[in-house]
């Protein structure tokens, strides 16, 4: 046990430091919100234009048969 001594040491300061900080980054439902519409309307387009295309792959294979 007591080569282990210094780890546990280390890592209980490490604990316990980190259960005393504050938060450095906190978001709200407004940051939230705002991340979620940004995310919508850049990758929103893309996936339009994939389910289009998937669409139309679905409706060229029932036109094969």
């Amino acid at each position: 046990m007591s080569h282990r001594r210094p780890l546990l040491l280390a890592a209980a300061g490490v604990l316990v430091s980190a259960l005393a900080c504050e938060p450095l980054i906190a978001v709200g439902w407004q940051e939230l919100l705002l991340i979620i519409l940004l995310v919508a309307f850049l990758i929103g387009p893309v996936i339009f234009k994939l389910a289009r295309a998937w669409i139309a792959f679905q409706e060229s294979l029932k036109k094969r048969r």
